[in-house]
C-alpha cells in the first residue's frame, strides 16, 4: 500500500504544470513581431473569418472553406525590393463543391455555395524570416 501512495505521489510531483512554452514570435525581431500584430488584426476584423491550415472557415449560409495547402508563396519580402510583388495561392476545400485554388490577389472565387476572396495573411514574407517558422493563417471575406 505505501508503494501505491510513494508512486501516486511521484506521478503528481511529474505531472505539476510546466512554465508555458515561449510563443514562436518570442525570439523574432522586433519589425517582425509588429507586423504579425497587425497581421493578426486584420484576421480579426469584422466580416473576415480566418483558419490555418486543416481548420475550417465557416463563412455562413452553408460556405465552409478549409486551406489544404500553400502552393505558391512568391510574395516580395517587406525588407526587400523586387521586380514583382509576388503572390500566395492557396489550394481549399470548399464543402460541397471541392478543391478549388485561391490566390491573394482581391479577385474572389465563385462557386455555387457564394462567392469568398483571401484578404489577409499571417505571417508576412521577410527575408529574415524563415519559411515556416511559423503557421499561415488565412483570412477570407464571403464576397457581395
Amino acid at each position: 500500500m505505501r508503494a501505491l501512495i510513494v508512486a501516486c505521489l511521484l506521478l503528481a510531483a511529474c505531472a505539476q504544470a510546466q512554465p508555458p512554452a515561449p510563443t514562436p514570435s518570442a525570439n523574432l525581431p522586433e519589425h517582425i513581431r509588429m507586423d504579425l500584430a497587425q497581421r493578426d488584426a486584420a484576421l480579426r476584423e469584422p466580416g473576415i473569418v480566418s483558419a490555418g491550415i486543416g481548420e475550417t472557415a465557416d463563412l455562413g449560409g452553408g460556405l465552409r472553406v478549409r486551406p489544404l495547402e500553400v502552393l505558391e508563396d512568391s510574395r516580395c519580402p517587406q525588407n526587400a525590393r523586387c521586380v514583382w510583388a509576388g503572390r500566395l495561392r492557396l489550394r481549399v476545400a470548399v464543402e460541397g463543391v471541392g478543391e478549388r485554388d485561391i490566390a491573394d490577389d482581391g479577385d474572389p472565387l465563385t462557386t455555387a455555395r457564394g462567392a469568398f476572396a483571401l484578404v489577409a495573411i499571417s505571417p508576412g514574407a521577410w527575408t529574415d524570416l524563415p519559411r515556416g517558422a511559423l503557421p499561415y493563417r488565412f483570412g477570407f471575406r464571403r464576397a457581395a
